[in-house]
């Protein structure tokens, strides 16, 4: 699974609105490895899977003229099945930001549900997630990572252009750390030399890549690098794959946020310098812009009014 295209006004009174119904989509191919094969002790990965990540965002309770609830469903699936068995993971994430920074705010605290029929976990947001500030500045800010749940780092690297857009670039990196979920068997069965048992553990990494319209703080294009494997450590020289996926927003959802992106930025270029100068510029102008959901999501909608629902995953992987 990140970015809001915000809304903003005069003297800073920036604000998302408080009526965001939106959706972005992604796709890749991914390396990805037979869950259900595993449990039946035969190590299975498939190659060049074809993946659509679907990501959406609504506002929720509470949200008032300070704070707002953004809930974001988020379902990957491959597009070589159908039905349930095509779905590779999904989750319903709830945090609460300022409307007007895209920050994270202490209370209420959130919550991530990965799995159906069990109660959401209590999450403590930290960092940007959905949208980066108006006025975008060239250094590092706190980035949230649902799989960690934690903050790190998102550097500033560089201008760009996408569309004829002028853009400002950001890279995160998170080398490979042990999450939760570890799986015991015969060294024979992960292909290894010997008859005695074997414990894997599980590990995540990820790079992102974004691209960020600095006036108005929307997130324009999204690449990254997912990657969860087992191994006896993380520097195992024999990792097995749990599931490796590149996706990146798709064209049509690209050209998307840009078109929203530069609507925001031309209001809010309006709203606090042309505006004020013929002294138009008075209250509150609250934009609606495109919003990036730190996942990823193919063309493959759903239908309209709908959420990913969460998928009861196994112990250890994201595929099955």
């Amino acid at each position: 699974m990140s970015a809001l295209a915000p809304t903003y006004a005069a003297d800073q009174l920036v604000k998302i609105p408080l009526s965001i119904e939106a959706e972005t989509v992604s796709t890749g191919t991914a390396e990805l490895l037979d869950a259900a094969a595993l449990v039946k002790g035969k190590l299975l990965i498939e190659q060049g899977v074809p993946i659509t990540v679907n990501q959406r965002v609504t506002v929720e309770e509470p949200a008032d003229a300070q704070i707002a609830t953004l809930q974001s469903g988020v379902q990957m699936t491959r597009d070589d099945r159908k039905g349930s068995a095509a779905i590779v993971n999904a989750s319903v994430g709830l945090s609460t930001v300022d409307r007007r920074t895209g920050l994270a705010v202490e209370d209420p605290i959130g919550s991530i549900q990965s799995e159906l029929g069990k109660a959401a976990d209590p999450v403590a947001y930290s960092g940007l997630q959905f949208k980066f500030p108006f006025d975008t500045q060239k250094h590092s800010y706190p980035y949230f990572d649902t799989t960690l749940r934690a903050s790190h780092d998102v550097d500033y690297v560089g201008e760009d252009e996408l569309e004829g857009l002028p853009v400002y670039k950001f890279h995160q990196e998170i080398e490979p750390t042990e999450i939760s979920g570890q799986v015991t068997m015969p060294a024979s069965s992960w292909g290894r030399e010997g008859s005695e048992q074997v414990t894997m553990r599980r590990f995540y990494g990820i790079t992102r890549d974004l691209w960020v319209e600095p006036v108005s703080g929307a997130v324009v294009q999204v690449h990254q690098h997912y990657r969860q494997y087992l191994g006896t450590a993380v520097d195992d020289p024999k990792p097995t794959t749990i599931i490796d996926v590149a996706p990146k927003l798709d064209a049509q959802t690209q050209s998307e946020q840009i078109a929203f992106a530069s609507k925001s930025k031309r209001t809010v270029q309006w709203a606090t310098f042309y505006g004020p100068a013929i002294g138009a510029a008075a209250g509150v102008v609250l934009l609606v812009g495109g919003i990036y959901l730190g996942a990823t999501a193919a063309r493959r909608r759903p239908p309209t009014g709908s959420q990913p629902e969460p998928l009861a995953e196994t112990e250890l992987v994201l595929a099955r």
